[in-house]
């Protein structure tokens, strides 16, 4: 028997449409970009359970007549090119001819399409690639997909998809994209009966940046006027130095209205910000480029989203320019906005405001390092709530943090801290014990017996005093032995890391007022996707509006000014799927830590710096931050003999 067979026609276009349909976002790629083509004013994307078993795309485009519908799903079925020739010249989004084709094939498709002028339109239905309806039917100009029930006949495929948010998100993603590549569109995006995105497709760039990266990332951005050099078209909008990101997720880049993904014109960008950002942050922003359509190829990818230049040195010029340009001709300054602030009074309950000095040992009373056993009577007073309030750093008026103080127990805390409060304690009379005859004290067991060893070898542990600080980041303490350096921040991020990997306990605060952090379509799938991982370090957050969350409680030792940064940054540590999830999970609790451990350059007094070294040489797990730095560097004092030549060499 022949080893060698032909497929038949329906197994092609199955294994032909997994280059093409990768997943629901793949669908409305391909369809909103036949919608731009047909030249389309107006294009609406309405999704249900991500655009699994829902997805809808309404243009009033051209339409396509009624002996053309029925053709426009065959293989390599197109009206974009006709000669080997227009292969060099593409001007179109689609050309191909193979997206319907391999749409039809794994899902059910209905298509209702009308020309301008014509009486009646056309109504077509396929399912699993086979043409069930071709008949006359009523509908608006333009053309209507409905997608339903993707991958149905090939369920292989949907184990490979994500959860409803995630795919929601890269369809976002994909119409987000069409706003910027083309502004004179009008581009609505409707999910699951509620609209996420709008843009108003009057043709102006700048509106649909705003569409798309929202009020917080707008406001740092610049305009990148129009610059030509070697006849290739540079303009969009880029952000300013000082306001860097922590990824390139924010990186657009289009040519010849069509979205990339190039590292060519991503190093051109970020070679022109060279000397004038922080080293490890990325800019962001909107780059259009327009050049000869023969000196692009996007015929290399099924995706289409990478090309090939023919000149790419002239394009890197061209872009390294027109960004140069636009950061040299921009007054560069931070501009800080100066709101006015509330009285104390309008916000907290108390008929008097506290005075700072004492809100001050209060606000370090009131945090606490390690978790109150749950047995333990709760010891707060209405005081202790405010200084909690003023920790959060959410109401209006909290004076700055002077100072930080979270190693000392805070049992050992509170009474120093209510001594200072003009608050009644009860009295209570001396409870009488009976007399019991002694007993025999019970043999500890393994767990309680090693715990007690460990307390044992630490009160045996030489201790170290502190004579002081180096450029406010380095602990300088000598013990017996020698000279003891220690980095506060790397000390207390490891501190913070260990406790919150534990997760017992996790003390968090309330904020006055929530937080919101605006993301990109993909970060918000990808903190809806994991917000039970998010959860169970301590933070408390909710969807608010289009794709932004707001953050109602978080881990007592973030200040809210640190939230919107630490967000952006889970999420993105969200993304990376490649990780497995008990690292993923270890990645949101270094992030956590990292921005609430006390800084380099921070004032500290001779007592917390004193706190925080018995706490690091007390404890063995602390010898390295999570990100690999040492803790702690010892000099002998037979090293500094050496050095100052008091010893034989």
């Amino acid at each position: 028997m022949a080893v060698i067979h032909e497929l038949d026609s329906h197994m092609a276009d199955l294994i032909a449409a997994g280059e093409v349909v990768e997943r629901p976002s793949s669908v409305c790629k391909e369809l909103v970009e036949n919608a731009i083509d047909a030249g389309a004013s107006q294009i609406t994307v309405e999704l249900e359970n991500g655009g699994i078993t829902y997805l809808r795309v309404c243009d009033n485009g051209c339409g396509m007549a009624p002996e053309d519908a029925p053709i426009a799903f065959r293989r390599h079925a197109t009206s974009k090119i006709r000669t080997r020739e227009d292969l060099s010249a593409i001007g179109t989004l689609g050309f191909r001819g193979e997206a319907l084709a391999a749409i039809s094939a794994v899902a059910r498709v209905e298509l209702f399409t009308k020309q301008t002028g014509c009486m009646e339109g056309v109504h077509v239905s396929l399912e699993g690639g086979k043409m069930t309806a071709n008949e006359p039917a009523g509908c608006p100009d333009g053309t209507t997909f409905i997608i339903r029930d993707l991958f149905y006949n090939t369920p292989a495929r949907m184990k490979f998809l994500k959860k409803d948010f995630t795919e929601a998100g890269y369809i976002l993603s994909v119409v987000e994209h069409a706003a910027e590549s083309h502004p004179e569109i009008n581009f609505q995006c409707i999910r699951d009966g509620k609209r996420v995105f709008h843009a108003p497709g009057n043709g102006s760039l700048q509106n649909a940046v705003f569409s798309v990266f929202g009020k917080e990332l707008s406001k740092n951005l610049i305009e990148m006027p129009e610059n030509t050099l070697n006849g290739i078209r540079v303009w969009g909008y880029i952000s300013k130095p000082h306001a860097p990101r922590a990824n390139r997720t924010y990186q657009h880049f289009f040519v010849n209205g069509r979205f990339i993904k190039s590292k060519l014109v991503q190093a051109a960008m970020e070679e022109a910000y060279r000397n004038s950002i922080i080293t490890g942050k990325f800019p962001y922003g909107c780059v259009c480029i327009d050049l000869p359509l023969g000196l692009v190829d996007v015929n290399v990818h099924p995706a289409k989203t990478e090309v090939k230049f023919a000149e790419e040195k002239k394009v890197f010029s061209a872009v390294y320019a027109a960004v140069k340009n636009a950061l040299a001709g921009e007054e560069n300054i931070p501009e800080i906005e100066a709101k006015p602030r509330k009285p104390l009074a309008d916000v907290l309950p108390s008929t008097q405001p506290e005075p700072q000095e004492k809100t001050e040992v209060l606000a370090r009373s009131a945090i606490r390092l390690t978790p109150r056993v749950p047995d333990e009577p709760k010891r707060s007073t209405d005081t202790l709530q405010q200084a909690s309030a003023y920790r959060s750093g959410a109401c209006a008026g909290a004076p700055k943090r002077a100072s930080f103080l979270p190693f000392v127990d805070v049992d050992a805390r509170d009474e120093r801290a209510l001594e200072h409060v003009d608050a009644p304690k009860p009295v209570k009379e001396p409870v009488k014990e009976p007399v019991r005859p002694a007993q025999p004290m019970p043999a500890l067991q393994p767990a309680q017996q090693q715990a007690k060893e460990k307390e044992t070898l630490i009160d045996d542990m030489p201790k170290a005093h502190v004579i002081g600080s180096c450029f406010d980041t380095y602990i300088l303490a000598e013990d017996e032995s020698g000279l003891i350096l220690i980095d506060k921040h790397a000390a207390h991020e490891r501190i913070l890391f260990n406790q919150l990997r534990k997760q017992v306990d996790i003390p968090t605060q309330m904020l006055l007022q929530p937080v919101v952090v605006d993301l990109s379509g993909e970060e918000y799938a990808a903190m809806i996707d994991g917000m039970e991982q998010i959860q169970s370090i301590g933070f408390v957050m909710e969807p608010f509006g289009q794709h932004s969350v707001a953050v109602r409680e978080a881990p007592a030792y973030i200040d809210a000014g640190d939230l919107p940064m630490t967000v952006s940054e889970m999420a993105q540590k969200l993304m990376d799927r490649r990780t497995p999830v008990p690292d993923r999970l270890d990645d949101l609790i270094h992030t956590v830590s990292c921005k609430a451990a006390i800084k380099g350059g921070w004032k500290t007094s001779m007592e917390e710096l004193q706190s925080l070294c018995d706490r690091v040489l007390s404890d063995p797990e602390v010898t390295c931050c999570p990100h690999g730095r040492p803790v702690t560097v010892r000099l002998t004092k037979y090293e500094l003999d050496k050095m100052f030549k008091r010893v034989n060499q």
